[in-house]
């Protein structure tokens, strides 16, 4: 009698669960679509930059549709900075360098909806030695790894290698026959960009997929332009969440993409940024 008890329980059970199941068409679900905003202001006397576009499905591969016709303005107080738009969806300000300490807002008006965000720029980085470039045979060899962990507090880095334009027939450059890297920008005319991050923790899913060195080796004779960014908390906080969904996924647990929280209103995407840079400029031996 028990065991008929359970049977017709499991019996039950099974029809009460397969009679929950409801079919869905994957692709009939549709993302919204939300404007993105990617800018930020320096300490740097320039012209800086707002880029707007709008979001797209996260495995789509073509390229973002570029907002135009909005109206963009960085504000510092009772200071108002208009920014014109260069190219579709490209906004430069006046050249202007922003004050460490100061609070700057970016507000974007377009298509009659207004978005706001804010950032304080932070003190000015601390003075720092020039990067390491080693002999190898005839070339001077740069060590680029993309993030590197322990450091006492978060920074980015950008190295630009520039070599003259006079020696463009006879420069050679030791890729290590790998290619390119992440981070890694090659810009007209004769210009190495590499950007790069110091992390101030032991992130896990960034050792679990472990950048090894890669050696970029330079004739001797150019010009290294070092700039070190101070990035403010909200900003790092953002830029982390945006490595988690990015460079560093692809570990044992992985998750699903999901849009990431900036600090941008009204639904929109992105991040409006206050760094403060600190540069040096030198002639590797």
């Amino acid at each position: 009698m028990e065991k008929i008890k359970q049977f017709l329980l499991i019996s039950l059970l099974g029809i009460t669960l397969f009679s929950c199941v409801e079919e869905v068409t994957i692709s009939s679900l549709k993302d919204d679509t939300f404007l993105v905003v990617q800018g930020q202001i320096t300490n740097e006397f320039k012209r800086h930059e707002v880029l707007l576009t709008a979001s797209g499905q996260f495995n789509d591969t073509t390229s973002f549709l570029r907002i135009t016709g909005a109206e963009v303005i960085i504000t510092e107080g009772q200071h108002r900075y208009y920014l014109q738009e260069e190219s579709p969806g490209r906004y430069l300000s006046d050249s202007l360098s922003g004050i460490p300490g100061k609070v700057y807002r970016l507000l974007v008006t377009h298509d009659g909806q207004m978005f706001e965000a804010a950032d304080t720029m932070p003190a000015l980085p601390k003075s720092f030695e020039p990067a390491f470039f080693s002999k190898q045979g005839n070339f001077l060899d740069l060590e680029y790894r993309r993030h590197q962990f322990g450091f006492p507090s978060p920074h980015k880095w950008e190295l630009f290698v520039i070599r003259d334009p006079i020696d463009t027939i006879t420069y050679n450059i030791d890729v290590n026959r790998i290619g390119l890297q992440v981070g890694v920008d090659i810009l007209p005319p004769f210009t190495y960009r590499f950007t790069y991050f110091t992390h101030p923790s032991i992130e896990v899913n960034g050792l679990m997929n472990f950048d090894v060195p890669h050696f970029y080796g330079f004739n001797t004779g150019f010009k290294v332009v070092q700039k070190k960014y101070n990035l403010s908390e909200s900003y790092y906080a953002y830029l982390r969440s945006l490595f988690m969904e990015t460079e560093w996924r692809g570990t044992l647990f992985p998750s699903t993409p999901a849009n990431l929280q900036g600090n941008v209103s009204n639904g929109a995407l992105g991040f409006f940024s206050a760094s403060s840079v600190r540069g040096l400029s030198y002639v590797p031996q």
